[in-house]
């Protein structure tokens, strides 16, 4: 008969065991690891491939601005036959709205490339002032559209991070 000693088993098992490299205490946070690596890794290049798409789209907003303003330069002399029978006023309407549109596409494009709460601001700010300039057409949506404004202004002012005197833009 064999004689079972409790204490003799545990330690030829922790023997076998570190022998074998994968010691139980170990083991838990070396797979732990191993996951964490391998989900940084997916979320690393998942990043990476949603970053060049969102460049793509960059690039393809730029192209389609470009398009739209050739397309708007062509439109110009037929803009002043218009005069006469539209009035200035619908011809002014018109082409500062196909103008604002072509701003708003250019900052979604750099809000796109840049990613910063001020290139989400400045995007803001002329959408709401392309809607209040040429869709208004009750007081209320004049008023909505000044609230907004001065809800972006706040948001600038005091929200979004200040530059130092130094990064500042001089004209």
């Amino acid at each position: 008969m064999k004689n079972h000693d409790p204490k003799r088993t545990e330690k030829e098992q922790e023997l076998r065991n570190s022998a074998e490299g994968l010691n139980s205490t170990d083991s838990a946070p070396l797979q732990s690891q191993r996951s964490e690596r391998i989900q940084s890794l997916i979320t690393g290049r998942f990043s990476l491939i949603l970053r060049y798409f969102e460049v793509c789209l960059a690039v393809v907003s730029v192209v389609f601005v470009v398009l739209g303003a050739l397309h708007l330069l062509r439109g110009i002399p037929q803009s002043y036959a218009l005069i006469g029978s539209d009035g200035i006023q619908k011809t002014l309407e018109a082409l500062l709205s196909d103008i604002l549109l072509l701003v708003v596409g250019i900052e979604l494009a750099i809000l796109l490339v840049s990613r910063t709460p001020e290139g989400l601001v400045e995007v803001m700010f002329f959408v709401i002032a392309r809607k209040m300039l040429l869709k208004t057409e009750a007081f209320y949506d004049l008023l909505i559209g000044i609230v907004a404004l001065a809800c972006l202004f706040a948001i600038r002012k005091y929200l979004v991070g200040r530059k130092s005197p130094s990064e500042t833009e001089t004209i």
